[in-house]
């Protein structure tokens, strides 16, 4: 893990030292700075301007939690902002959906301070610059951490679940079981045999796909009382679009089944940031970060990929977000075909360049054979037209 930085206000000196102890048995290289004094706080939090994460309980006699994180992500919103309570109702979470990125319940144990702590340095390794990191952490529309998906990780992580256990969860949603069904009956996806069973639905998409459309649905009922639904569906059905011709291209070039989902799951989600953009367009009083983000300056994918590792989702699918616009934009050896194959879709689906065009520019700059040939060959008309 790189190093972390953390500042913790609570006003009970015994917990302080229990969350001290139980962070550096996890994490001995991790900076921690604790007060119970609420001057002493906003002092820490004016004078370290590079922190990485606050955590703040939520009932203290000086200062309610929720009111401190609402003043931290106007006076520093560059670290993650965590509440700290033992009340995870829905109704104290949507109080203030752009004040708290993260919750760490109380009792807490230390696989949630695990929890907490990875997707906290996850987030840091990400290459956000500094000044887009504050505008990230400045968002007036963050969506809260939806306690089904929440209910859904930790089912899969436990590694003790069937597909029935899966199906029993996302049936909470009737959107999320309608459009599971629309999926898993899609001959964009490859199936011709019609289903109405839920339980087959979540056998035929798999976990990886499952839990991308499972996030953008709960995302987009997140901001259902700022944007009209017709807004959200329309753009649902352009990342499905793109997600399935993603998926296609994939499988024509021979990727595995695994890989093919991962693509899929990463078009699909860069829906998240687009549906967040929109509700900050609706504000009725943006702010000057909602307006920059709003005139372009931070893309729909990073906003996508930062609020998708703050939930937790894996890095390499946050990295294929923020690169997928670029053939240069990645690193890794291991993702760089992926990034191309996104681009590709990207390129004919959204900026409309003629499969010619395309091929010969990839050719040009060292793409891998097998796609350049591909992009002439694929059938794009199904999700062009």
């Amino acid at each position: 893990m790189s190093s972390i930085t953390v500042v913790i206000l609570d006003d009970d000196a015994f917990l302080l030292k229990v969350l001290q102890r139980t962070i550096h048995r996890a994490y001995p290289e991790v900076d921690i700075m604790t007060t119970s004094d609420i001057d002493e706080f906003w002092q820490l939090l004016n004078t370290k301007q590079d922190l990485d994460l606050v955590l703040s309980d939520y009932l203290m006699p000086q200062m309610n939690g929720l009111d401190v994180l609402e003043q931290c992500s106007s006076q520093n919103p560059y670290p993650v902002r965590a509440l700290l309570t033992g009340d995870m109702t829905l109704s104290t979470m949507m109080r203030q959906p752009n004040v708290v990125h993260a919750y760490l319940a109380k009792p807490f144990n230390e696989a949630d301070i695990t929890a907490l702590f990875d997707n906290v340095a996850a987030l840091k390794s990400l290459p956000f610059a500094f000044n887009v990191r504050r505008q990230l952490g400045a968002m007036i529309s963050f969506p809260v951490y939806p306690l089904i998906l929440k209910e859904l990780r930790d089912l899969i992580q436990s590694n003790e679940f069937d597909l029935h256990d899966i199906a029993n969860v996302v049936s909470q949603e009737p959107i999320i079981t309608a459009k599971l069904l629309q999926l898993a009956n899609s001959a964009y996806l490859g199936f011709v045999r019609p289903t109405s069973s839920i339980d087959e639905a979540v056998s035929r998409l798999g976990i990886t796909i499952l839990m991308a459309i499972t996030t953008s649905l709960l995302v987009a009922k997140n901001f259902e009382s700022s944007i009209p639904s017709d807004v959200h569906e329309k753009q649902l059905n352009i990342a499905a679009n793109y997600a399935s011709c993603v998926k296609r291209f994939a499988k024509q070039a021979g990727f595995s089944l695994q890989h093919q989902e991962l693509l899929f799951s990463v078009a699909l989600l860069s829906f998240v940031g687009k549906i967040i953009l929109l509700s900050q367009a609706q504000s009725d009083a943006p702010d000057e970060h909602a307006q920059t983000m709003a005139d372009g300056y931070v893309s729909a994918n990073f906003i996508s990929a930062y609020v998708l590792k703050l939930w937790g989702y894996d890095t390499k699918i946050c990295n294929l977000l923020m690169s997928c616009h670029d053939l240069d934009g990645i690193n890794d050896n291991d993702l760089i075909t992926f990034n191309h194959m996104l681009y590709v879709v990207r390129q004919v689906i959204f900026d409309k360049q003629t499969p010619m065009q395309l091929r010969a520019y990839c050719e040009s700059t060292g793409v891998d054979p097998l796609l350049c040939h591909l992009i002439s060959e694929f059938d794009w008309h199904s999700y062009t037209s």
